[in-house]
């Protein structure tokens, strides 16, 4: 391919990447805002058109494009479709002017291109992604915005070789070249031959670089605690629903089939990877009041964030390392029963009625703007006790059984329901002991998920809509998902004075082989009930509770499994590229940047003091060791040969240094050593065979050596330039070159006859340089 043709296509791609980045999530954030104004999709295929277009009409046709009149004409043109966007939706005002600068760049590329030209269309594209990045709140931005700073590395390198080539007065893809004859080379190609194996690892070297240097910054960059509002209009944080304090019945089957992130964890027992045998249960917010087909919670009481160890015995602790994604949602999830929590101080609490865990809002730092904290992505670690064959205690939690009994909250079932479910769970419990709470437990829950009677599915649908969908599932459809189960089960676990609540949670997760941790995801949310059963029998009346899951397990397992069609192969690769895009770059706050960079540093760099406190205190004995002598004939010892040639090794070392130092500094005093500007010999002759190439437009950039400004020169000189005897002169700066590296950088002096034969040559090459009079 030809230089001038990758450089205008890759520019144009980059334009393309900058309207994708500025609209990528505009439709997202106008929905929201409730604007009409629903043509930013658009936008991205139109600028790919207008790069096919300019480069076949305009760039590959010299003289073609439109001119500067109609450019200011479109220009106004353009402002006036901003304000009417404004007009649209006065919301949207940052995005307006974005597609301002959409438009300035559509018009820029229609127009006949110098340089200059380029170079704004470049700051165009960038002001274009800064306002997509501002304006955007998703993930997908983040992945484009990698392609685009790559991808601009390399325009930025095609650009500089392209205004060099221009500069020097090589010809471009038309522009004029040598005179017909003259030799020189020939198609209008800069930089034949270019587009080797060595420039693509030269370019990939560059952008390895330069990308390592920008992770570094990124990484040090000191970050705020406080968190921006986000604009008015922007993309407002994921919801969860089935989480809230009050939750419709069904209202969980919207997420079901939603096969989006919501938190990852790592599994470590005794500080090591595991990998869980089967599904466990993420336990989130609990429900215990019901009215006519919705749930609530009960009241929000708060426990301190560390609640205490169990005093039972246990098999060891199982720590998840838990990264939440971005929710507006209090709720957090682990498994039960927690022991310890660690994350943000003061931001997690623990509920001490129900044992869930919350974000504490009032504690956290307020935005910038006055409002509270946003909830962005999270990461804390959870210790809890491993299942043991026994009930679970969950320490720190307060007995319910007066705190919620008298006011209906465990026990409440409403006067309609209590008849109907009584004579099912009266059926089911039949010939268990009233006193067995647990076996009554456990009759109800094999009814419901392992009787055969009753099925899992993620369609539900109502036969009866005068019944309580409680007693329209458990006597007609006789089918539904998790939630209908677990609603079920507690109504008639309450019908038989047995105390209990709904839990929402997630139940398993998709397992990453990459990262060995696991993915959960909204379709695997799930509902059980948790049945209390009792206290301890020590003095704190520590509640126990019993988990039951009575959902038909195999076939809940295959139907999540049917949400999200993605190949398993597949999905755990992009799994793993989006965890650490969200946590360890988008999701890179000052939290995680203390805890992965300023601790690490701070406990190394006190480690080291700590050492270098140690290294000091034995300098300072082995100095008083030397220096203790108790009389002068002491000093005629081991010690004092050791002492006095430490002295001498000293002061001649000090002596040395001393002496460096001076002659460095007399050197700095005496002015620079600016041997080129010597009149006299081979220095000379090079200064004067650069004003003569300069003064015919062939300039020497600062970045470039002598040698390589020399072999520039033979290669665009050709045989244009002959001497005297018809001899070409392009070898000519080649010549005076070496004669100058021998004598400034070889200190080889040159023969008069030397210098006076660079001197006739350079004459010669000033003759045939000269344009003909004739």
């Amino acid at each position: 391919m030809r230089f001038e043709s990758l450089y205008r296509i890759s520019l144009y791609l980059l334009m393309f990447l900058s309207a994708l980045i500025l609209n990528v999530d505009a439709d997202a954030a106008i929905l929201l805002g409730g604007s009409n104004f629903r043509y930013a999709r658009f936008f991205p295929p139109v600028m790919a058109a207008a790069g096919v277009l300019a480069y076949l009409m305009v760039d590959r046709r010299p003289g073609r494009g439109i001119g500067p009149g109609t450019a200011n004409l479109l220009g106004v043109a353009s402002l006036m479709l901003v304000y009417l966007e404004y007009r649209i939706d006065p919301n949207q005002l940052v995005l307006a002017c974005g597609h301002w600068l959409y438009y300035l760049a559509l018009v820029k590329m229609f127009r006949p291109k110098e340089p200059t030209d380029d170079w704004y269309l470049i700051l165009l594209g960038l002001m274009q992604v800064l306002v997509g990045c501002f304006l955007s709140q998703g993930d997908r931005v983040g992945l484009l915005l990698v392609l685009w700073a790559i991808l601009a590395l390399w325009v930025l390198s095609l650009f500089y070789l392209h205004r060099e080539a221009l500069r020097s007065g090589r010809p471009g893809p038309a522009p004029p070249g040598p005179p017909a004859g003259a030799g020189g080379p020939t198609g209008g190609e800069p930089y034949p031959g270019l587009f080797g194996l060595p420039f693509y690892i030269a370019t990939a070297r560059a952008a390895a670089m330069t990308l390592l240097l920008g992770m570094f910054i990124f990484l040090i960059m000191p970050r705020s605690d406080a968190r921006q509002a986000p604009p008015r209009g922007a993309v407002a944080p994921r919801s969860l629903t089935g989480f809230s304090d009050e939750v419709r019945l069904g209202q969980m089957g919207e997420i079901l089939e939603n096969n989006a992130i919501v938190f990852s964890a790592d599994l470590l027992a005794d500080g090591e990877r595991i990998r869980p045998e089967e599904d466990l249960r993420w336990r989130g917010v609990t429900l215990t009041g019901y009215r006519d087909g919705r749930w609530r919670r009960d009241r929000d009481d708060i426990q301190s964030t560390s609640p205490p160890a169990s005093r039972g015995g246990g098999r060891g602790l199982i720590e998840q390392r838990i990264r939440m994604e971005e929710t507006s949602d209090r709720v957090l999830f682990a498994l039960r029963p927690i022991l310890k929590i660690e994350g943000p101080e003061g931001l997690i609490e623990m509920n001490a009625t129900d044992g869930t865990l919350v974000r504490d809002l009032d504690r956290g730092p307020r935005r910038i703007g006055g409002g509270r904290r946003n909830l962005g992505p999270l990461s804390y670690s959870v210790f809890s006790e491993r299942d043991r064959p026994g009930i679970p205690i969950q320490p720190g939690e307060n007995d319910v059984v007066v705190a919620s009994f008298d006011g209906g909250g465990l026990m409440d079932v409403p006067d309609d329901l209590v008849a109907p479910l009584g004579e099912i769970s009266d059926r089911v419990v039949a010939g268990i002991p009233s006193d067995d709470l647990v076996a009554k437990a456990r009759a109800l829950e094999a009814y419901l998920g392992d009787s055969g009677e009753f099925h899992y599915s993620l369609r539900m649908t109502r036969e009866d809509t005068t019944l309580d969908p409680n007693l329209d599932f458990l006597l007609n459809t006789r089918t539904g998902h998790c939630e209908y189960f677990a609603s079920a089960l507690a109504l008639m676990l309450r019908c038989q004075g047995i105390p209990s609540r709904v839990v929402n949670g997630f139940k398993g997760g998709d397992w990453n082989d990459l990262a060995q941790m696991i993915i959960v995801r909204q379709r695997h949310a799930h509902s059980w009930v948790e049945a209390y059963v009792g206290f301890t029998p020590d003095r704190d009346r520590r509640p126990v509770w019993l988990p039951l899951d009575p959902a038909p397990a195999a076939e809940q397992a295959e139907q999540v499994a049917q949400v999200g069609g993605m190949p398993t192969s597949l999905r755990q690769v992009a799994d793993f590229v989006r965890y650490i895009w969200v946590f360890y770059v988008a999701g890179f706050n000052a939290d995680r940047q203390k805890q992965l960079l300023y601790d690490p540093i701070r406990a190394l760099v006190k480690e080291a003091r700590e050492g270098f406190q140690i290294m000091r205190l034995a300098l300072l004995n082995a100095m008083r060791w030397l220096t203790d002598f108790p009389s002068p004939t002491a000093f005629f010892s081991v010690k004092g040969f050791v002492a006095s040639s430490l002295v001498m090794l000293l002061t001649v070392g000090l002596y040395g240094t001393g002496r460096r130092l001076w002659r460095l500094l007399g050197r700095r005093l005496s002015g620079p050593d600016d041997r080129a500007d010597d009149p006299s010999g081979a220095l000379a002759a090079y200064v004067r065979l650069v004003r003569v190439l300069e003064s015919y437009g062939l300039q020497r950039p600062s970045t470039e050596t002598p040698r390589e400004f020399a072999r520039r020169a033979s290669v665009l000189l050709g045989d244009r330039a002959r001497g005297g005897d018809g001899r070409p002169l392009a070898e000519v700066p080649g010549r005076v070159v070496e004669a100058f590296y021998r004598v400034r950088y070889g200190a080889l002096p040159l023969g008069v006859e030397v210098v006076s034969e660079l001197d006739t040559q350079i004459d010669a090459l000033e003759a045939g340089l000269r344009p003909s009079t004739g």
